[in-house]
């Protein structure tokens, strides 16, 4: 590992801070980026966006670790490192206990781990509006992992959130809870009855443990949801998650004060973010730079941002546009409806050469292990848009040099003709946008994301890379990667301004160059 952690810490020495950013639509090794980091850097690991929809993996030999709430850097819990649940995460405290109760089991310790009373409190009715949009006909479909996040998140400009305080303090959680409860039943009672009732059949809500039957007929005002089971279960995980429980924005400030080393975890991508994604098809929180450090008052000189690209694919899951994706609508459809399984059937055995674009997307799939952490779902694949990489680093740095880190290319090291997205071509109708006419042909200058209907028509235009053909998952050195990898770096490099500084080529952490 010397030939990692030695100028891992020439990269990170200057700084008191490391922000890992993700900068496309997730699943980009944060996980095995942020665990690392932890190995050699920092006091603190701090998660602050996103909720147990967004999962982390790391990889340790032949272990497997899957985290989707509790920061990565738990795994070097044992020698003392913090590992903080910040106030703007969307906290589920039983997905909290099953993570707690799995990492116990592979034998690491969870005694410096801190959940803040401040955390959005994710509860069953969250989920039941979330699964209950999603279902609806006529509604468009976000794609969510129906995990309830957005309908907690909704909470606060509505004025009815519940605080992972809350459970400590049974009067004030049945207060809450009874103004939320009947908040959501005034939605719920214009969605179509079968809908919700097949949703209170689903085993994500513990088969129906906070639900009851024959909710029509009752008239206290809390409908499908059983208040009193859900006032028992949150008490019980207060009591069982109270030792974790502090003030971590006094905890936060006294650690900046101190100088303290601190990796900021990100979750979930740029491109999902409700302030820069692809609006509507995103999270309901901001994943960038900007909302993973909010209201926090640090250097900018003291911190580096590490921005992170899947390269040269990426993927994206869920609804939404994807000028590259390899099988366009087709495979869309597929990824969206079917499930790893189905698509053994279809490919046992798909070629990453393959004349046909959607057989070649699975390929990439199957190499690179695309399916979802939390859901399972196959990841779409696409090949490396550059448009949309110029805009994550203007997002991320303005105009100054982004350093970044580009993960997965090992996936594409059999691949004898690799694609990149160079620029974007609209093809809809005229259309006006501020003081300016989009028409149809036009080349943009700039990735236009926020805007649902000009994303949706654009197409790529794609420049041709020879492959390398070889195996880059044992290198470990950036001269001794095959001439075509250091070409295709070097070009992303010139024109999205970025300084690819990591190369994961493989899930391990030895499987890491670090260029000096």
């Amino acid at each position: 590992m010397k030939h990692i952690t030695d100028p891992l810490l020439r990269l990170l020495e200057p700084y008191q801070y490391a922000a890992v950013i993700d900068g496309q639509w997730g699943d980009i090794c944060k996980g095995k980026l942020v665990d690392l980091l932890a190995s050699v850097y920092g006091h603190a690991i701090v998660r602050r966006t996103g909720s147990n929809n967004a999962g982390h993996t790391v990889q340790r030999g032949s272990t497997r670790i899957a985290l989707s709430i509790i920061p990565c850097g738990i795994l070097y819990d044992a020698d003392g490192k913090l590992n903080i649940i910040d106030e703007f995460v969307g906290f589920n405290p039983m997905q909290a206990l099953r993570e707690i109760a799995m990492l116990h089991s592979k034998g690491f310790s969870c005694n410096n781990l801190v959940i803040s009373h401040n955390a959005h409190l994710l509860m069953p009715q969250h989920i039941v509006m979330d699964m209950v949009r999603e279902s609806s006909p006529g509604v468009y479909k976000v794609g969510t992992t129906g995990r309830g996040v957005g309908p907690c998140f909704t909470d606060s400009p509505a004025r009815t959130r519940l605080r992972v305080n809350d459970m400590l303090v049974p009067d004030v959680l049945r207060a809450k809870l009874k103004e939320n409860l009947r908040d959501k039943v005034k939605v719920l009672s214009f969605a179509d009855p079968e809908i919700v009732r097949k949703v209170m059949r689903m085993d994500r809500l513990e088969n129906g443990i906070f639900l009851r039957d024959n909710y029509e007929a009752r008239t206290d005002g809390y409908g499908p949801f059983d208040f009193d089971a859900i006032m028992e279960r949150y008490i019980e995980y207060g009591k069982l998650l109270k030792g974790f429980i502090r003030n971590t924005r006094l905890l936060l400030e006294q650690l900046i004060r101190d100088g303290k080393q601190i990796i900021f975890e990100g979750a979930q991508g740029t491109l999902l973010s409700v302030h820069y994604g692809t609006y509507p098809n995103v999270t309901s929180t901001d994943p960038s730079r900007h909302g993973l450090l909010y209201g926090l008052h640090l250097d900018p000189a003291k911190l580096l941002p590490l921005l992170l690209f899947k390269f040269p694919y990426m993927t994206r899951v869920g609804e939404g546009p994807f000028p590259t994706e390899l099988g366009g609508e087709d495979s869309a459809r597929w990824c969206g409806t079917k499930t790893r399984d189905d698509e053994l059937e279809l490919y046992p055995n798909p070629d990453i050469n393959s004349s046909d674009p959607r057989e070649q997307g699975a390929a990439i799939r199957r190499k690179g292990v695309e399916f979802g952490t939390v859901t399972g779902r196959p990841r779409r694949t696409g090949w490396f848009d550059l448009e949309l990489a110029r805009y994550a680093a203007r997002v991320h740095s303005g105009d100054k040099r982004c350093v970044a880190v580009t993960a997965k290319s090992d996936v594409l090291d059999e691949c004898e003709v690799i694609k990149i997205g160079t620029e974007h071509i609209y093809n809809g109708p005229d259309y006006p946008l501020g003081d300016t006419i989009i028409r149809k042909g036009s080349r943009l200058q700039q990735a236009i994301v926020d805007d649902d209907f000009v994303f949706r028509h654009c197409t790529p235009v794609y420049r041709e890379f020879e492959g390398w053909n070889t195996k880059t998952s044992g290198v470990t050195t950036f001269e001794d990667t095959p001439r075509q990898f250091r070409e295709l770096i070097g070009y992303i490099e010139r024109e999205a301004n970025l300084d690819v500084r990591i190369c994961s080529v493989g899930p391990d952490s030895n499987q890491t160059i670090i260029r000096g």
